[in-house]
C-alpha cells in the first residue's frame, strides 16, 4: 500500500476533448505481458493509446479494479501518475511489482547471489549425474472398476504416434472402455523426465534411469514454512475429485520435491535486506507459483499453460525444476525492470473496494480506465489461491464484485441484482473522483443480456454517459475472454470499451427505447457486407449488436448471445465459422 494517500488537487475541468472512436490492437508479446500471469489482462500498448488520447503528461489515471496494473504500467510509459486499486491482496502485489521502480543491475546481482547460496539444494532435488531435471511427468494410474488391475493413464490414453489423448480407457487385460469416473484413483506415478545433461541439449528418459534423490522428499523433511491455507468446499472452483486427490490445502498443490524448493526460495528471499529488491523478488516468485504447482497440463502434441478458469488437476502433468523456472522469470523481469527504470511516470496501488475510493478526493482524477469483473466469468479470490496463500492474505469473498452461486448467504453469496448495486456505487464514485468534463473507459463483455443490463443500469445511475463502445481485440484470450458454457454463458475472445462521458445527472425515471428487430437485421448485414471473415463470427456480431444497442442508448434486454446466433440463422449463411449474406442478396 502507499505510504499515503494523493495530494488532492484543485478542481478544475477537464480538457474538452472526442471519445476515440478507433477499434484497439493490443498485443500479447512485450515483455509488460509476459512478465507475470493474471487471469486477465489487457495489453500495455492498447491501454497507451487511449491514456495519450485522454490525458497529457502529468494527469491522473486512476484504475479501481486494476488488477494486475497494465494501467498503471501504461501511465508510467507515458509520464502519467497512476493511482491504481483492487480489493485482492494477490493482484495488488502483482500490480506493485509491475509499476515498481528496481535498480535492475542490483536487481540481477542479488538475485544471482541467492540462487548461488541455494546452488546444492537444487542439485539435492533436481540433480542426476551429468546434469540436472528440468521437469517430471506425471500421470494418474487407476484400479479397474472390474478386475482389480492397476490403469496408468499414460499407457491407457496417450497415443504418441498420433499425438492424442483418448478419452476413454482400458486394462492392461482388456477390460473397458472406462471413463475415468468409472474408475477408482489411486495415485499419480512418474513416467517422463526431462533431463539437460551438461553441454548437450535436453533429452528425455524414463524416471527409472534418473538417479536423483529428490524424488524421496517427504513433506515432513522441509525445514522452512510454507502454506497450508484450506482449499474448502464453499468455494466456487472446489471439486469433489480434489477430496479424492488429497487435496485439502494449498501445500496438496505442489508436489513434495517442488514444496521443499519453494518454501526454501521464499525463506532466502525474506532474508534480503533492501525492501525493494526483496519486494522484487517476490514478484519473480509468485510469477513462477502456478508453473511450479501440479496444475500445468502435458500434452503429447503440445505444451500447455495452467488450466485455465479451474484449479483442476490434469491426469498428465508437470513437476517442472522450480529454480529453472525461477530463473526464467528473473530474466523476464529484469528486462522489465530495465525498461521502467527512467520511465517518465509514477504509480501508487492500493488494497480497498472500487466502491469506497476513500483515499481519493472529489474531482481529483484526469482519467478512469478499468476493467470490472463480467458477471459470474471469473471467480478472482479461487484463481487467486495459490498467490495469495503465499502471501498470507486472502481475498474478502463477500466483498468481490461477482455473481456466485455456490457460497451461503452466511458466507456472502451474490446474485445479479447484487451484482449490479455494487458495480453502481463503484460507478458512483469513478462519478465522484473524476474531474467534470474528463472521460472514463469501461472495458466489458458478456454473453449475457441480463449482465448487459445491469452494468448499463450501474453507469446510469452514477451520471456517466455512453458517448462510444469500440473494440478491444487483446490478441489473446484471457480468462475473461475463454469461449466456454457455464450454465449457458458464453464469453468472446475480447472485449468492448465503452467511453463514458462525465458530468450528466442520474435520471431514475429515464425509459430505454426498445430496438425492432428489423434495425439488428439491418445492422447485422450491413456489418457482414464490410468485415473480413475473422470479424464474422458470432461472437464478433453479438458485440456489434451490443455497440449498437449501446450508441442508440438501447436497453440489451433479448438480445443475449443465443438469441444474435438464432437470428443469424435466420437471415445470414454460415461457412465455416464465418457469418455471410446469402447468395442471392444484393
Amino acid at each position: 500500500m502507499a505510504d499515503s494517500p494523493p495530494e488532492s488537487p484543485e478542481r478544475r475541468e477537464a480538457r474538452p476533448r472526442q471519445p476515440m472512436k478507433d477499434d484497439i490492437e493490443g498485443g500479447k508479446g512485450s515483455v509488460f505481458y509476459r512478465a507475470h500471469s493474471y487471469h486477465t489482462k489487457v495489453p500495455v500498448e492498447g491501454l497507451r493509446q487511449l491514456i495519450e488520447h485522454y490525458t497529457d503528461p502529468g494527469d491522473v489515471v486512476l484504475d479501481p479494479f486494476c488488477g494486475s496494473g497494465q494501467t498503471g504500467v501504461a501511465a508510467v510509459l507515458t509520464g502519467r501518475r497512476a493511482v491504481l486499486s483492487d480489493l485482492s491482496p494477490a493482484a495488488v502485489h502483482i500490480a506493485r511489482g509491475y509499476t515498481a521502480r528496481v535498480d535492475p543491475n542490483r536487481f540481477k546481482q542479488v538475485a544471482s547471489e541467492l540462487l548461488a547460496g541455494l546452488g546444492p539444494l537444487e542439485m539435492d532435488l533436481y540433480g542426476v549425474p551429468g546434469g540436472r531435471i528440468e521437469y517430471t511427468v506425471w500421470s494418474d494410474l487407476y484400479r479397474c472398476s472390474r478386475c482389480e488391475h492397476e490403469i496408468l493413464f499414460w499407457d491407457a490414453a496417450v497415443d504418441h504416434e498420433e499425438g492424442s489423448v483418448l478419452k476413454t480407457l482400458s486394462c492392461p487385460v482388456g477390460h473397458g472402455p472406462f471413463k475415468k469416473t468409472d474408475l477408482h484413483w489411486l495415485r499419480s506415478q512418474r513416467v517422463h523426465e526431462n533431463i539437460s545433461l551438461d553441454g548437450q541439449a535436453a533429452r528425455l528418459v524414463r524416471p527409472v534411469e534418473a538417479t536423483g534423490q529428490g524424488d524421496r522428499v517427504e513433506r515432513a523433511d522441509i525445514p522452512h514454512w510454507y502454506p497450508s491455507v484450506p482449499w474448502e468446499s464453499w468455494r466456487e472452483m472446489w471439486r469433489a475429485q480434489h477430496e479424492v486427490q488429497g487435496i485439502i490445502t494449498s501445500a496438496d498443490f505442489f508436489t513434495p520435491r517442488n514444496l521443499y524448493a519453494l518454501s526454501a526460495l521464499w525463506s532466502a528471499i525474506g532474508q534480503v535486506e533492501e525492501d525493494s529488491i526483496r519486494a522484487g523478488l517476490r514478484f519473480v516468485f509468485t510469477a513462477s507459483v502456478n508453473r511450479a504447482s501440479r496444475r500445468y497440463q502435458w500434452h503429447p502434441r503440445r505444451p500447455t499453460n495452467v488450466l485455465s478458469s479451474t484449479m483442476y488437476l490434469a491426469s498428465l502433468n508437470y513437476e517442472f525444476n522450480v529454480f529453472s523456472l525461477f530463473r526464467r522469470k528473473l530474466a523476464t523481469i529484469t528486462d522489465m525492470y530495465r525498461q521502467t527504470w527512467d520511465a517518465p511516470g509514477s504509480c501508487e496501488v492500493y488494497l480497498g473496494s472500487a466502491e469506497q475510493l476513500t483515499w481519493a478526493a472529489d474531482g481529483s482524477v484526469d482519467y478512469v480506465f478499468t476493467d470490472p469483473p463480467f458477471g459470474s466469468n471469473i471467480y478472482y479470490s479461487d484463481s487467486s489461491f495459490l498467490w495469495e496463500a503465499w502471501l498470507g492474505e486472502q481475498t474478502d469473498v463477500a466483498a468481490e464484485t461477482v455473481v456466485n452461486r455456490r457460497l451461503t448467504a452466511e458466507l456472502g453469496r451474490t446474485t445479479l441484482d447484487d451484482y449490479e448495486k455494487a458495480m453502481s456505487r463503484a460507478m458512483g464514485e469513478i462519478s465522484r473522483v473524476i474531474r467534470p468534463g474528463a472521460w472514463a473507459s469501461l472495458q466489458f463483455h458478456n454473453s449475457d443480456d441480463a449482465v448487459w443490463s445491469s452494468i448499463q443500469n450501474a453507469v446510469d445511475s452514477a451520471g456517466l454517459r455512453v458517448e462510444a463502445a469500440v473494440v478491444m481485440d487483446k490478441g489473446q484470450a484471457s480468462f475473461k475472454g475463454l469461449r466456454h458454457e457455464d450454465k449457458g454463458e458464453k464469453v468472446a475472445n475480447f472485449d468492448l470499451v465503452m467511453h463514458l462521458a462525465a458530468g450528466t445527472q442520474p435520471d431514475p425515471n429515464a425509459q430505454r427505447r426498445e430496438v425492432d428487430r428489423t434495425e439488428i437485421e439491418k445492422e447485422l448485414r450491413e456489418y457482414v457486407a464490410h468485415q473480413p471473415a475473422s470479424r464474422r463470427t458470432t461472437p464478433w456480431l453479438h458485440s456489434q449488436v451490443m455497440r449498437y444497442l449501446l450508441a442508440e442508448g438501447a436497453s440489451p434486454a433479448g438480445w443475449s448471445f443465443a438469441a444474435v446466433e438464432s437470428l443469424c440463422s435466420e437471415i445470414l449463411e454460415r461457412r465455416g465459422n464465418a457469418w455471410n449474406l446469402p447468395a442471392n442478396s444484393k
